[in-house]
């Protein structure tokens, strides 16, 4: 890498680091007030504040990266127009493509170290950050996935627990088959096998069951047996469905467990496919800002520039929703509607630069 390129390469880092700064701590402010909202007054205190605020902070960053590589290419750009570097490069033989390099290096690396590092940080943190808002709902029970097997521990009070365990499960209409429990009360222990159950209105109603009483070292068979619960279908699909709380690594194996449930969809597939691809994505987001910025002039408004950025990115965005929601509403392939996201806008800014070179 030359001194030209390197000299790119670390203002774009400059920008992308300076704005990262800004934005996100902005953001966090607005987050500051909803936690006001939602906290209860019990936790409401400054050590609380802060420590929820740190959890939601890579989430927060995961979130804002497109539209700070938007500003951030933005603000580098017309920065080398009004000092007149764009135009030395230009005379010096530099095409859009070249000065285009070294920035897109730039935007690739840090994408990578999004993938690599803040989105499984971020999917940690953020599940800590929900627990923490949902702390009483969360102690009544505890639903998992490991192994293609169910866990669910499940409380009725501090004395009355029991720990569920299901092979399969037909979540449409809650028949579970190969169940074992093992129930812990005040003063009575008991492991429970079951054939097959049904869940219905917080109550497991299991079949063909071998009870055991632990405490007193004997077993009966039972042809029904119901057992107390706190969670309902719409927990499990909640708790099993949550897809966006996967760290990327995790991303096939998790496909293929709600496959196993019926959970898996369309919509899914492209939220996976679009964060394993963002860092390309985002050097095709800043082709498209550097195709529509390098036009301008030194004496026009930086407000005019800011503006038709912001506004590009908008419209890619709104293209992401509009894509998105016929994905899910036709049971579109999600590697067809992904090519057609990430296409357009490379469409459009490899349209752009090509007239600005023949300009």
């Amino acid at each position: 890498m030359n001194k030209i390129n390197f000299y790119l390469f670390y203002l774009t880092n400059k920008y992308l680091l300076l704005n990262f700064m800004i934005i996100s701590f902005l953001i966090l402010f607005v987050n500051l007030l909803e936690l006001s909202r939602i906290i209860t007054d019990d936790n409401k205190n400054i050590f609380n504040y802060i420590y929820l605020s740190i959890l939601k902070y890579p989430s927060i960053l995961n979130e804002i990266i497109t539209f700070v590589t938007i500003i951030s290419v933005s603000f580098l750009i017309r920065n080398l127009v009004n000092n007149n570097e764009f135009v030395s490069l230009r005379n010096l033989g530099y095409s859009i493509i070249d000065i285009f390099l070294p920035i897109a290096i730039s935007i690739f690396i840090l994408g990578l170290l999004f993938l690599i590092i803040i989105n499984p940080l971020s999917v940690f943190l953020e599940s800590k950050y929900e627990k923490e808002l949902n702390k009483n709902d969360l102690n009544l029970y505890s639903i998992k996935i490991s192994n293609n097997e169910m866990w669910i521990k499940n409380q009725i009070d501090k004395l009355n627990n029991s720990f569920i365990n299901i092979k399969n499960i037909n979540l449409k209409d809650m028949k579970a088959k190969d169940i074992k429990i093992l129930s812990i009360y005040d003063n009575s222990n008991s492991f429970i096998l079951a054939k097959n159950g049904e869940i219905k209105n917080n109550v497991f109603e299991l079949n063909d069951v071998v009870f055991y009483n632990l405490s007193e070292e004997e077993y009966t068979n039972i042809q029904n047996y119901n057992l107390k619960i706190n969670f309902n279908k719409e927990n499990i699909i909640d708790s099993i469905s949550k897809y966006k709380l996967i760290p990327f690594y995790k991303y096939l194996k998790h496909s293929k467990t709600l496959s196993k449930f019926n959970l898996y969809s369309p919509e899914i597939g492209l939220y996976y496919l679009s964060e394993i691809f963002k860092p390309i994505f985002l050097v095709v987001i800043a082709f498209v800002i550097v195709g529509y910025t390098s036009k301008f002039q030194r004496n026009e408004n930086f407000f005019k520039v800011l503006f038709v950025s912001i506004s590009i990115g908008f419209i890619i965005f709104l293209l992401k929703e509009i894509i998105t929601k016929l994905t899910i509403t036709l049971s579109i392939n999600f590697f067809i509607s992904y090519s057609i996201i990430f296409l357009i806008p490379f469409l459009i800014g490899l349209y752009q630069i090509i007239k600005i070179e023949n300009e």
